[in-house]
């Protein structure tokens, strides 16, 4: 069966994910016996095997040439100080694990011993707390699998402690990779009311402006527990959403996941069975937070601002993808001032004419109109099609467009831009962030007192960051003082316009929002030549009530046909889908150029 069938059969499932490692920070971890090298930490990071098989010189590794030495970038979870006997029993104190967490129901525990070295936990017990009182414990005696799951079903849990008796192997100490499981629920069927997800990479009005994808969704409050039952802990906001419609195919349900979102709002009535959570995707998080802003550099191409954008956010090269073609963009004189991360990617937006968003597979995506979207051969048409409409807006049309470019200068001119008096105690080590009273270039930060060490110096344009150490056994006072150049911006005016359009109708100005990333007057003049081209009468866009398919992804390319035969090929910028035990959607395409 296909999604453009008819008749045909959509199924719709949403998974809520209460708890796991990427949302909750409020995990803690204690021991009572830690080796040299062991990280505690990790294991509740869901990782499945540790990256070395560890050479030991407890008698459990050969010189086969399959033993790996170890050091701190290895993963390899908590691995304990002491050692059972050569019978596997540990003598004295048990060597113990505990995790700490906000309330919370525990479904089901994992333990996971080292499946690279094929060591594992024979005798353990593990005690469920709230607070300070245990009120589960389990007991496993001769165990034989590496990877034991527990089922014990218990609410309102706010610490677990694995304690270990015995060994898999003699002379060994505890090597535990993993012990957490995330908290997650399908909902589906009867489980669920319906959902809705809008996906967008840009407004309609065809501007620039970045967005955040949202979500819907109404589930069933069986035996109340969003309220009253096992949840009500857990209704809390930055619970993870991930929706999915799905199709048979040779038997089989096929699903296709819509997205990732994070809770917003949770609404619960007590006099209905119904609870609707609202939720977003990450990019709206980075509303609040902080970008300590790129220095400035000169030839610099806007790939490689964003590239510093994202490493300064924490994320991987496989979390985000960058469009190609912004690396031909560079800037003579590249620098942003501290601001959100969200304020950050606007300014890449309207310099390199992007679209920012997060893509079903959870990943930022900068996309840029010269990037070539999915070639998708699924047409929009005929049955398929509820309502349609044409749309051009007034803030789309333009026969004038003015876009601005600094010319930016770097003076000779020291200039002094953040001072504060600091006292350190003996030994004290101080992490420091000070924003500054202009934008300078080339910062250099200077301590009054010796005593006082600064390291780690990190400038942007307007602030910084340094560490200060008192490098002495008494108390110390130090003035800071930060200086740089200062940087001279003069801004001026680029105008592109449709001479043939502005005598047939008069002026319509649209003036592009102001960028210090363009600082040239060739760029700005392509800025205003693309904006021109697009915004001209009788481009738009074509938005359709249709039954749907999850083909068409946010950039990819497709056909619609007209009630009349006409075909326009368009670019999907706006999806919009609704399960309520059937499949409508929403699409706005705008015109590929010569479509």
């Amino acid at each position: 069966m296909d999604y453009l069938d008819n008749p045909r059969k959509v199924y719709g499932r949403v998974d809520i994910i209460y708890s796991d490692s990427q949302i909750s920070d409020d995990i803690a971890t204690a021991t009572n016996s830690k080796a040299e090298i062991s990280h505690t930490e990790e294991v509740f990071k869901g990782y499945i095997s540790p990256t070395v098989k560890a050479c030991t010189l407890d008698g459990n590794a050969k010189m086969d040439g399959s033993f790996q030495m170890m050091d701190n970038s290895c993963i390899v979870g908590w691995w304990s100080k002491s050692r059972c006997n050569a019978g596997g029993n540990f003598v004295g104190a048990k060597p113990y694990l505990e995790l700490t967490f906000l309330k919370r129901p525990i479904i089901t525990w994992i333990i996971l011993g080292d499946n690279k070295l094929n060591q594992y936990p024979v005798n353990f017990t593990v005690d469920y707390y709230d607070g300070e009182v245990i009120k589960k414990t389990e007991r496993i005696i001769n165990n034989t699998k590496i990877e034991v799951k527990l089922e014990p079903k218990v609410e309102d849990i706010t610490k677990i402690r694995l304690t270990i008796s015995s060994w898999s192997k003699p002379n060994a100490c505890v090597k535990i990779l993993k012990f957490y499981d995330r908290l997650f629920e399908r909902y589906e069927g009867d489980a669920m009311q319906m959902f809705e997800v809008s996906e967008e990479m840009g407004s309609a009005e065809g501007n620039y402006n970045i967005n955040s994808d949202i979500m819907t969704v109404s589930l069933y409050n069986l035996n109340r527990k969003f309220d009253k039952g096992y949840l009500r802990s857990l209704m809390i906001l930055d619970r993870k959403l991930q929706p999915s419609i799905g199709i048979e195919k040779n038997g089989e349900i096929e699903y296709t996941e819509l997205g990732t979102f994070y809770s917003d709002e949770w609404q619960i009535s007590e006099d209905s069975q119904w609870v609707k959570c609202s939720a977003v995707d990450k990019l709206i998080r980075l509303q609040n937070k902080t970008y300590v802003g790129f220095p400035l550099t000169e030839n610099v191409s806007v790939y490689e601002i964003l590239e510093d954008i994202f490493i300064k956010l924490g994320l991987k090269p496989s979390e985000y993808i960058i469009a190609n073609s912004v690396k031909d963009i560079i800037i003579p004189k590249a620098y942003l001032p501290k601001c959100s991360y969200w304020d950050a990617l606007q300014e890449i937006a309207n310099c390199a004419l992007c679209k920012v968003f997060i893509d079903r597979k959870d990943k930022y995506v900068v996309y840029a109109d010269s990037s070539v979207g999915t070639q998708n051969t699924l047409k929009i048409g005929g049955n398929n099609v509820f309502s349609s409409s044409s749309n051009i807006t007034l803030t789309e049309f333009a026969n004038q467009v003015e876009v601005e470019y600094s010319d930016v200068t770097i003076s000779n001119e020291l200039v002094e831009t953040a001072e504060t008096e600091i006292t350190l105690e003996p030994n004290e080590t101080l992490k420091m962030n000070m924003d500054y009273t202009s934008e300078i270039a080339s910062a250099f930060v200077e301590s009054s007192n010796n005593s006082v060490k600064l390291t780690n110096f990190a400038s942007g344009v307007n602030a910084g960051e340094f560490v200060a150490i008192n490098i002495t056994s008494v108390y110390q006072t130090a003035k800071i003082k930060i200086t740089g150049n200062a940087i001279v911006i003069n801004s001026r005016t680029v105008t592109a316009q449709d001479e043939l359009s502005i005598k047939n109708f008069g002026v319509t100005e649209y003036k592009h929002p102001a960028s210090e990333l363009v600082q040239s007057y060739e760029h700005a003049l392509y800025i205003a030549s693309v904006l021109l081209a697009k915004m001209k009468a009788g481009e738009g866009v074509v938005t359709t009530m249709w039954r749907g398919s999850p083909a068409i992804e946010l950039g990819a390319k497709y056909e619609y046909v007209d009630r009349f035969g006409g075909i326009k090929r368009l670019t999907a910028e706006y999806n919009k889908f609704t399960y309520d035990g059937s499949l409508r959607c929403e699409t706005r395409g705008r015109k590929v150029e010569g479509g």
